[in-house]
């Protein structure tokens, strides 16, 4: 047994003078060294040949399958896009990996990463063909074969083995665990769809119904619905006192005209309170009255 010595700290009391205060001691320790563990150094080793096979194969095949696409295309977006073919293969054997308890998510990217495998093979075989060294591009090819067999290897032979039952027992932990994050996701976009929901609804009930709109627009002058609302009934009570004067009753009454220009007359003459200005006018529309008046306060008070 090997042992090594390690200096830590720990911490005892001190007494001056009658006054303690903890303090901080350094001491030494003797501690035994556990053995290598032979089985992660290898599997670190392998690790790193798998990476420098992989590494070896994507080089590779870029350069033949870069050179085959540059015939026809720029040559440095050609070999740009050369990367993607064994890229893909890796990118689904990562995936494979990380789905390696689930043995049905798993066989999708696994049949994908075999299928981009032997597109990749069959270009790298073509660019050796098309300058004359079929034999020299079918070995290219195996480079990728290789690379991907040994990782494949590699995750075989590292992989946790479930047996039937408790693949069975992952799966129903999986199953669950999925449909809370789904559940989530769920509630996140009905969460979402109330929301604008409601958005919506205020948006009708205040600034999209026809008593709330303001036309701001340099022509209206701020015209808004209360002030439209005004205006006609002003013209209707207009037309009716022309259609009174035409009939030949002919108001005498002081205070006659439209009940606009009463309200204004009242504002104007200090009578603002819209209660006020209603009782003022008793044979006039309640309603109208105080619109005139909300009306009137928005002119300033004077036509």
């Amino acid at each position: 047994m090997k042992y090594t010595t390690e200096r830590r700290t720990r911490t005892r009391p001190k007494t001056i003078d009658g006054t303690t205060h903890q303090v901080d001691e350094q001491y030494t320790v003797r501690v035994p060294v556990a053995p290598p563990d032979r089985d992660a150094q290898a599997l670190a080793a392998v690790t790193g040949l798998a990476v420098l096979i992989v590494t070896g194969a994507i080089v590779w095949s870029t350069v033949a399958i870069g050179g085959l696409l540059s015939a026809a295309f720029n040559p440095a977006i050609s070999y740009g896009i050369a990367c993607v073919f064994d890229a893909t293969w890796i990118g689904l054997m990562t995936l494979e990996w990380i789905a390696r308890y689930d043995s049905q998510r798993a066989s999708l990217p696994r049949r994908m990463g075999w299928a981009a495998l032997a597109l990749s093979m069959a270009l790298i075989a073509a660019h050796g063909a098309v300058g004359g060294f079929l034999w020299i591009g079918i070995a290219g090819a195996a480079v990728s074969l290789v690379a991907k067999s040994f990782w494949a290897v590699v995750m075989r032979t590292t992989e946790a083995r479930l047996d039937t039952a408790t693949a069975q027992w992952v799966a129903a932990e999986r199953s669950e665990t999925d449909g809370e994050r789904a559940l989530v996701a769920v509630r996140r976009q009905l969460e979402r769809s109330k929301a604008k929901a409601r958005e919506e609804a205020e948006a009708l009930s205040s600034g999209g119904s026809v008593t709330e709109i303001e036309w701001r627009t340099p022509a209206t002058g701020g015209l808004t619905a209360d002030r439209l609302q005004a205006e006609v009934e002003d013209a209707a009570e207009r037309i009716r006192t022309a259609q009174s004067a035409g009939s030949g009753s002919v108001r005498t009454d002081p205070d006659s005209g439209s009940v606009k220009d009463r309200v204004r007359t009242l504002y104007e003459s200090g009578t603002t309170e819209p209660g006020d200005v209603v009782r003022a006018l008793p044979d006039a529309n309640p309603e109208t009255v105080r619109r005139h008046v909300r009306t009137v306060r928005l002119e300033g008070g004077y036509a």
